[in-house]
């Protein structure tokens, strides 16, 4: 007669229930599956050594550190990896990718959580990307309890109401970083205003030779431009200076040159002249003649204002250039000619030179 004895299934049973606790549940799973190609269009073939670091699961399961080899035939990729992107400790998958014994790639993974097979570009990290999610427990740091980073901070400047993208940046009257007002086209000053922009031309005209017919009977030369200001036009005949309005007459852009001054074959013109130069803070003064009697014995001779470089003086006398240091020297408007260069009666004096304005 035979009797039944269940207690040996029930111990079975309880083994495998303590056995199950013990080990702890499956960590989820997330499938990467993907074809490799080589550059040239060939199947990748080789290992893909898939290495991490001990981290703590979703689902609290311990992963220990480890290294995976793949292989990879005819380019085919599939590896079932525990999901990094929410998992209670950050870490990343570091990929190698070999062939012929030789590492040809490394990348870093990192895989979420997903039931659909992903490929290899849904988990590839691109270079300096910071991957990965806080413990549960961690630890929430505020600015105050960071030694000195709210002073840090405070002195720092904010940003303005008027900040924006594509916009000069102006600190404002708060200290604030603020974006410019005005139009696009408008020029920023250093106070942080705007408005126009001024035009500046800075056209010069140098060493023009006017056109004409140089035969010594010829008197009438034209200038390709008209000279704006008509007294900025310095006109040479073999190197001397021509005097305006005693050598010639200028009118538009003709010039006529008077009885006797008319130039000979083979002679040379030069002209020089500005058209309507404007520059912000510069002046410029035009064959003047300055204040001193001319008599053979004066030597002191005064300007209207003072040369502004200095080195932008010119002084003519009859026509030709003098040299400063050598025929005179200047001390703010005035001029004092040297021994042996002092003007002598019925010489002619004309001075140009640029001022601050």
């Amino acid at each position: 007669m035979f009797r039944f004895r269940p207690w040996p299934l029930c111990a079975a049973t309880l083994c495998a229930l303590a056995l199950s606790l013990r080990l702890g549940a499956t960590p989820p799973l997330t499938t990467i599956s993907d074809t490799l190609f080589n550059a040239d269009g060939t199947f990748f073939n080789g290992v893909v050594v898939i290495s991490w670091p001990t981290f703590e699961a979703s689902d609290t399961s311990n992963v220990a550190a480890e290294t995976l080899n793949v292989k990879v035939t005819n380019g085919v990729l599939y590896v079932q990896l525990v999901p990094t992107t929410n998992a209670d400790t950050a870490a990343v998958y570091t990929v190698n990718y070999t062939s012929l014994g030789v590492t040809q790639y490394s990348e870093a993974w990192a895989v979420p959580p997903s039931t659909l097979a992903l490929r290899v570009r849904d988990v590839r990290l691109a270079p300096g990307t910071v991957s990965g999610s806080a413990p549960a427990n961690a630890t929430i740091i505020t600015i105050a309890d960071v030694t000195g980073l709210q002073n840090a901070l405070n002195v720092r400047p904010a940003i303005g109401s008027g900040f924006s993208i594509s916009r000069a940046a102006v600190i404002d009257a708060t200290g604030a970083l603020d974006g410019a007002a005005g139009n696009l086209t408008d020029c920023l000053h250093v106070d942080g205003t705007s408005g126009p922009c001024t035009s500046v031309s800075t056209t010069f005209i140098d060493g023009e030779v006017p056109a004409g017919t140089m035969n010594g009977t010829n008197a009438t030369f034209t200038l390709a431009n008209i000279p704006n200001p008509s007294t900025s036009l310095a006109l040479f005949r073999n190197g001397l200076l021509l005097t305006q309005g005693g050598d010639y007459t200028l009118a538009s852009n003709a010039i006529t040159f008077q009885t006797g001054a008319i130039p000979q074959s083979n002679d040379v013109l030069a002209a020089s002249y500005r058209l309507s130069v404007s520059i912000p803070g510069v002046g410029f003064i035009d064959q003047v003649v300055p204040t001193g009697a001319i008599n053979g014995s004066n030597t002191v001779f005064t300007l209207g204002l003072t040369p502004s470089p200095t080195a932008s003086l010119q002084v003519y006398r009859n026509g030709l250039l003098m040299s400063v240091g050598v025929d005179y020297s200047l001390s703010g408007t005035t001029i004092t000619f040297l021994a042996g260069s002092v003007p002598q009666a019925n010489d002619k004096l004309i001075c140009s030179y640029r001022v601050a304005q």
